[in-house]
């Protein structure tokens, strides 16, 4: 029996510290990247063209796990052709045990939650269906730990990630239960489901360093960049960022029939504050501008992006929104900022009122510049008009 199982030891340990277990590990690299990269381009070029959908992401997700578990399998089948299938030539498994279980981790997608719970149900099945094995209650258990795992992860991953105690214990207990579904398939004994699970743990825990190292370094550079490209005061985008994004902005909308609709607006009497009450309250007027515009964009799903141009001026871009829909989105927006006040001392408060100019991007607009200074000109309009006021491509109305 000790023979039995240094033997198994000892098999294990040359094909692990083996060239093609370095091949293995490369493959899996790129495999995961190929996922996270591919998807990611394809995400971002549906969201510029606005065809992005939930549905599109999630169904991606689902091709692109299929593909790489596909792919794995035949890649190392074809690597270890030379061991019979009843010994320990089931390599691939731990490859994509690893994929399941980043996927699971890094991106939080309901279609891989899916994919890791009907997985397993459909590996055992299948070795049902063939007679490789029959009905046992010990694989039924390790499927519905597999399920409960992957579930956990799915709702606290942000949370699991960061704890080694809570991510090593989820990350052992799927290996374990994955090998316990595939042993009577595969004919591996304990010592292999051992064996293998420590391969599991080893992989995973080396894919797991270095998305730590990834994950620190896009987290500086994310920081870096906004810094450079957001408003220290307000937090939302600056004018640096603004030039930026209208550039491509105005290049893709002006060459296809998708409305793109902008908004100006500025903060009425805003030197008054700074005057009358001094700069901390002019800040403090700032604030509760940018985060009431910023949070009401967000929730009412507007595809709005707030920008702040100048001392109190504003610009929202509206990508897909005619003039129209952008009109009942901001005055919607400006009714409940003025329902707020702001204390100015200890016994006064004071409300907050906005000029708005808003106009749609037209065929004969031949530059970004042409666009701007139209609804530049309209947020002027309004101010003319005793401030407190909305434009809409060249029609004034008074805001109650």
């Amino acid at each position: 029996m000790e023979n039995t199982v240094m033997n198994t030891i000892i098999y294990w340990a040359k094909g692990f510290f083996s060239f093609n277990t370095v091949v293995i590990a490369a493959i899996t690299v790129g495999v995961l990247f190929m996922l996270a990269a591919g998807t990611y381009v394809v995400e971002m070029n549906m969201d510029k063209t606005k065809t992005s959908s939930t549905l599109i992401e999630e169904l991606l997700w689902g091709v692109g796990l299929t593909i790489a578990m596909v792919f794995l399998q035949n890649v190392f089948t074809h690597l270890y052709s030379t061991i019979a299938s009843s010994e320990f030539g089931w390599k691939y498994s731990t490859a994509q045990f690893v994929v399941l279980f980043y996927c699971l981790y890094i991106v939080h997608r309901k279609v891989v939650l899916w994919f890791n719970i009907i997985l397993p149900m459909y590996v055992y099945g299948l070795g049902i269906v063939r007679g490789q094995i029959g009905f046992d209650i010990a694989p039924i258990l390790a499927i519905l730990v597999i399920i409960l795992i992957s579930y956990t992860i799915y709702q606290q991953n942000d949370t699991l990630i960061d704890e080694n105690v809570k991510y090593y214990s989820t990350l052992i207990m799927f290996g374990l239960a994955w090998w316990f579904v595939l042993k009577d398939i595969h004919h591996l004994t304990i010592v292999d489901i051992m064996c293998l699970t420590l391969e599991f743990l080893i992989a995973m825990s080396i894919v797991h360093f270095g998305n730590k190292k990834v994950r620190m370094i896009m987290k500086q550079y994310l920081n870096l960049m906004q810094e450079v490209d957001t408003d220290a005061l307000t937090g939302v985008y600056n004018r640096n960022s603004f030039n930026k994004v209208v550039k491509g902005v105005f290049e893709f909308y002006s060459n296809n029939d998708a409305p793109l609709t902008m908004v100006m607006f500025d903060i009425d009497h805003f030197k008054q504050f700074n005057d009358q009450y001094g700069h901390q309250v002019g800040d403090k007027v700032l604030r509760l501008v940018a985060d009431r515009f910023s949070y009401e964009l967000v929730d009412r799903k507007a595809h709005g992006q707030l920008f702040r141009v100048g001392g109190e001026e504003f610009a929202i871009i509206f990508r897909g929104r005619t003039a129209d829909d952008c009109e009942k989105i901001v005055r919607a927006i400006r009714d409940d900022l003025v329902k707020e006040t702001i204390r100015v001392n200890n016994h006064d408060r004071v409300g907050i009122k906005v000029s708005i100019g808003i106009s749609q991007l037209r065929d004969d607009d031949f530059d970004f510049q042409t666009f701007y200074k139209r609804v530049d000109d309209y947020l002027y309009q309004s101010k003319r008009n005793k401030r407190n006021s909305i434009t809409v491509e060249g029609k004034v109305a008074s805001l109650n």
